[in-house]
């Protein structure tokens, strides 16, 4: 039996492997899109809502949900649209996004944090991390970190400093990767200020986990050629045999 190069093209396709799922995120409202806890005010370059503490009473109650603000005093959540030249108009995902310190003084050294609790399931060798920063227009020097802690609050991994430099309005991502074995966490990312409000801005925060690695796969392009080539070789072969056969 002859099988035509459409059938065997057809038969390969249906031998490729699936490319691999994403992974899910490990963390709760990464983006900062949860209803918040407490209500947002309105104004005129915040006509999408926030909550913001300067020149309304500030709020020391926690209210973005799934995370722990370090300072919830010192810590804004904005609703898009936003109308302020020194920051993005929009979130990089969704609608809000935080702005992790900040201060109506200027001339300060800012600092807070926001950390969560995750888990890295049976298997896993690490995480990937990956969030969108921003800062105030004009502010470059400051700077996120992020950590990883154990059980008993000792930093088992940490990332370099991340700063953003790519101007007024707009997001820049930033992706880190490290071991970790199975196991109960705390994520904690760090902001610190260079001097003025609304100093370090985050969105879009992903927590992935990494599982161990598998001999090499082939892609699924080489997949299918080498599949074709061992059918196309099978056929070669009958028709070698019947000739010989006939002969």
């Amino acid at each position: 039996m002859t099988l035509s190069f459409k059938y065997l093209a057809a038969i390969a396709a249906a031998l490729v492997p699936a490319g691999p799922a994403l992974a899910a995120n490990l963390l709760v409202n990464g983006g900062f899109e949860a209803t918040p806890t407490q209500p947002f005010y309105y104004d005129s370059y915040a006509p999408g809502g926030h909550i913001q503490h300067y020149p309304a009473p500030a709020v020391a109650a926690q209210y973005v949900p799934g995370w722990v603000l370090g300072d919830p005093t010192v810590s804004d959540l904005y609703r898009a649209p936003v109308v302020y030249s020194l920051v993005p108009a929009a979130a990089a995902e969704g609608s809000q996004f935080l702005s992790l310190n900040w201060s109506p003084l200027g001339g300060v050294t800012l600092f807070n944090s926001i950390s969560q609790d995750f888990v890295l399931g049976a298997g896993a060798t690490g995480f990937d991390f990956a969030v969108a920063m921003g800062v105030e227009s004009g502010f470059n020097g400051s700077t996120l970190q992020v950590q990883v802690l154990d059980a008993g609050q000792n930093v088992v991994a940490q990332s370099g400093l991340f700063t953003h430099e790519d101007g007024a309005r707009t997001w820049s991502q930033k992706t880190w990767s490290a071991a970790l074995a199975p196991g109960a966490y705390t994520l904690r990312l760090n902001g610190t200020g260079n001097g003025n409000a609304w100093d370090v801005l985050l969105d879009d925060v992903r927590l992935e986990q990494v599982t161990g690695l598998a001999s090499p796969v082939p892609e699924p392009a080489t997949w299918a050629l080498m599949i074709v080539g061992f059918l196309g070789a099978g056929v070669g072969l009958r028709r070698a045999r019947g000739v010989a056969a006939t002969a």
